[in-house]
């Protein structure tokens, strides 16, 4: 599980690092968010499924072997595309595998003590933490020397870690056969069990949502037909989900034991489903905004721009472990999730004040987040694991997961519609009114913000001169430092909101003991006297 996670996070981070180069030596730069949309839409998507297919046929194993093989495949397929679709293609695939997350979390959790369930997922945080770490300075490291071969390659080496994955899974991981209260039923009795009206609905709806919001402001305009066709078709079929899942069954995605049981169960669940989502928000300002705002501020080297992403992931990383012990031993989430949250809302409120001269200080604040958001992750999935049954373990891990990743894709729409709104406006204006300050004719100020925002030549522009370029160039700066600001504007009341909401979470001492849930092995010691 810990190469898994690993290898999760590793498909995941390396991407958006040199998303630019893949765009541009595909020629694809008006869809390149699509390709790591594409691995979150799918994840979103396909969690619950296959979350609920792995409760009611206890087919853990065959469903991680597969989904690996699958992103195997399309990890082997990226590498010789000739256009940026074969590309999201291939993320398509590979988001079969980042959509096994649930159980990459289920599967350490079950197989140990309650009680050092938070400590579990730390572990397994630290492992993408390291794929986090790894994958930017791989695929930047390659992508710096050769533009257009360097990202091929880091999918060459993604294809031999899915590979891998799949075969040590396949290898060492020998679960014991579990009655899961199903047994007695036949291969299409168990069919009926899964909630296909609910896949289909959500599966339907969501895909529609979503690929409106990365429509808009993408080569369609957000008013047009194409987007709020789309968009409004989504949101009725997931209204429609929803009342199905209310009305319609009580035993389907959203299965209605996961909500009940007061304090420690249902509420905890519920407010654990809302923190992630937050989290998500967070997280992606971050992982795609962050890479961007160096760019256009402070280093274009694709190596030295994921060498100042380090300092997150390896906060992340020295601070998981910490948290997780922390709260195994005082058997209680709330208190750490609240100084994570509050510390990772501190890293974003820094994010809001950058200014082009503060290269240090996005750094630091870089690593702020970081030591915030070791938290999260870890304790959020612990709350859910230990605040619903355990027969529905992997079905409650997928809604958090399908919350994060719809957080992600939905705010990823949201920060670059605001960001373009901010650019188009301060772009003209800043920039127009620096150069005319420094005696560059009116007549020549649109050709001349043109040629900055597109990074043409200002040479060619008539009544340029060196000292119009300097002051154009540093109003052009500080109009990008403006507009990335209203990313993390936007982020910080979400930030503050889950501070907040840490507190309601409830007390889950109780269920912190020693029981394990899914041993590997037949069980003969004595019982601990808890305390």
């Amino acid at each position: 599980m810990f190469l898994l996670n690993l290898t999760q996070v590793f498909a995941l981070q390396g991407p958006p690092v040199v998303l630019s180069a893949i765009g541009k030596d595909l020629n694809g730069e008006s869809i390149q968010t699509w390709v790591p949309n594409a691995l979150s839409l799918v994840q979103s998507i396909l969690c619950p499924v296959i979350a609920n297919a792995s409760d009611v046929f206890q087919a853990r194993k065959t469903i991680l072997v597969g989904t690996c093989l699958l992103s195997f495949i399309g990890a082997a397929i990226a590498p010789n595309a000739t256009h940026i679709s074969r590309v999201v293609a291939a993320q398509v695939l590979i988001g079969f595998g980042f959509a096994s997350v649930p159980l990459a979390y289920c599967v350490p959790s079950e197989i140990l003590p309650r009680r050092w369930r938070p400590f579990v997922q730390a572990g397994v945080n630290l492992a993408g933490a390291l794929g986090a770490c790894a994958a930017p300075l791989i695929i930047g490291s390659l992508t710096e020397r050769n533009p257009h071969t360097g990202w091929r390659l880091f999918f060459w080496i993604q294809m031999a870690l899915w590979g891998a994955t799949a075969l040590w899974i396949l290898v060492g991981y020998q679960p014991p056969k579990r009655d899961s209260g199903l047994d007695h039923l036949t291969f299409f009795q168990k069919v009926r069990h899964l909630d296909l009206p609910g896949f289909f609905l959500l599966t339907t709806g969501l895909t529609l949502f979503l690929v409106s919001l990365n429509l808009g402001g993408n080569g369609y305009a957000w008013s047009s037909a194409h987007v709020l066709a789309t968009l409004i078709i989504g949101l009725a079929i997931l209204v429609a989900f929803a009342i199905y899942e209310i009305k319609g069954t009580s035993t389907g995605i959203l299965h209605h034991e996961l909500f009940r049981g007061g304090e420690q169960r249902g509420r905890t669940f519920g407010l654990c489903v809302l923190l992630i989502f937050i989290e998500g928000i967070l997280l992606f300002s971050f992982i795609v905004y962050y890479p961007a705002l160096t760019t256009a501020l402070f280093e274009r080297n694709f190596f030295l721009l994921a060498a100042r992403i380090q300092p997150f992931w390896l906060a992340c990383g020295l601070a998981t472990l910490p948290y997780g012990w922390v709260s195994s031993r005082i058997r209680s989430i709330r208190s750490p999730m609240f100084v994570g949250f509050f510390v990772f809302t501190a890293g974003v409120v820094g994010m809001s004040t950058v200014q082009p001269n503060d290269s240090t200080n996005a750094v630091v604040f870089a690593g702020l987040m970081g030591l915030g958001v070791g938290a999260p992750v870890i304790l959020v999935v612990s709350g859910v694991q230990l605040s619903v049954p355990h027969h529905l373990i992997a079905t409650a891990t997928a809604l958090i997961s399908s919350s994060r990743a719809v957080a992600a894709t939905v705010f990823t729409a949201i920060y670059a519609a605001a960001l373009q709104d901010r650019l188009a406006k301060a772009v003209p204006q800043q920039v127009g009114d620096a150069v005319v300050g420094a005696g560059l004719p009116i007549s020549s100020v649109a050709a001349f913000v043109k040629a900055v925002s597109s990074g043409l030549r200002t040479s060619d522009v008539p009544g340029v001169t060196e000292g119009i370029v300097q002051a154009g160039m540093q109003a052009f700066r500080q109009a990008q430092a403006d507009g990335f600001r209203v990313v993390y504007i936007i982020a910080a009341p979400f930030g503050v909101m889950a501070c907040i909401a840490c507190f309601f979470l409830g007390d889950l001492s109780e269920t912190m003991n020693y029981r394990v849930d899914a041993p590997v092995e037949e069980l003969h010691g004595k019982h601990r006297q808890e305390k």
